[in-house]
């Protein structure tokens, strides 16, 4: 699988994922998004019960960047999906992404930032945890971008590829395994097939093309980030040094955000 994600984040997650699998403790995916939208839900009831014709409303996105929503993750598909809707609810006044992630999947991330770009409601990504690789991907699409004085790490605009090859452990259970390939095939799996064999090439180049796309796409939303000779080379930073080189523009509690906007 091909992510854009910081290491340290995923190997934080991991931990958590085990334990779901062996509880068997994942949410089925049509009730993960049902308490989602049941939370949004509340918000919009909220401001309307305090009299206000028009309110700000939060939207989490904590946790892996997904496509689909799986593993107690909403995935992109949805989340663009609830963006839209609240772009077009009449006393939806702001919206705010509250994220907490340090990345995830490189599919479906670059839909969801066109997506974002295109709401016409004021719309501002904010952290107070992690804000990298994907999940800033979709933060630099947003209209402003802000961070709490006591947020872990924002950036890491890159690519990796985090994969397994687990013939071994298989034949060491007594598995055989056999991959036949049509003559006229020769490309198919190539990259993996490569990979298994020890050479990296064409998953590099894969990666290079993703990466520059998402240098690219980044560069597109937010031409004042200051290029460092790092922060386009997947480097993090603390709030400050993500404000000095325009990854973010303001630094304030999300209270503070909410009141403001």
């Amino acid at each position: 699988m091909i992510l854009s994600i910081e290491k340290e984040y995923l190997l934080s997650i991991i931990p958590g994922l085990v334990k779901g699998f062996k509880d068997n403790a994942f949410a089925a995916s049509e009730k993960l998004e049902a308490d989602y939208e049941a939370k949004l839900e509340v918000q919009a009831r909220s401001g309307s019960a305090s009299g206000r014709d028009t309110f700000p409303v939060v939207v989490d996105i904590y946790g892996a960047i997904v496509k689909h929503t799986s593993y107690d993750y909403i995935g992109t598909q949805s989340y663009g999906r609830y963006l839209r809707q609240l772009d077009a609810h009449p006393s939806v006044s702001a919206i705010i992404l509250d994220i907490n992630s340090g990345g995830g999947m490189v599919s479906g991330t670059a839909e969801l930032a066109h997506i974002i770009k295109g709401i016409e409601k004021p719309i501002v990504a904010y952290t107070n945890g992690y804000m990298c690789s994907a999940a800033y991907w979709i933060a630099a699409a947003c209209d402003k971008v802000v961070s709490s004085p006591f947020a872990d790490v924002i950036g890491s605009i890159g690519t990796m590829l985090h994969t397994q090859d687990y013939s071994q452990l298989f034949e060491k259970w007594g598995a055989k395994i056999y991959e036949v390939y049509a003559p006229e095939s020769s490309e198919k799996n190539k990259l993996w097939r490569d990979l298994v064999a020890g050479n990296d090439t064409l998953a590099k180049e894969r990666l290079s093309e993703l990466a520059k796309g998402f240098i690219s796409s980044v560069q597109g939303y937010r031409a004042d980030i200051k290029d460092d000779g790092r922060v386009f080379k997947g480097a993090v930073y603390t709030p400050k040094g993500a404000l000095e080189v325009g990854l973010v523009d303001e630094i304030m509690s999300l209270e503070t955000l909410i009141n403001e906007i």
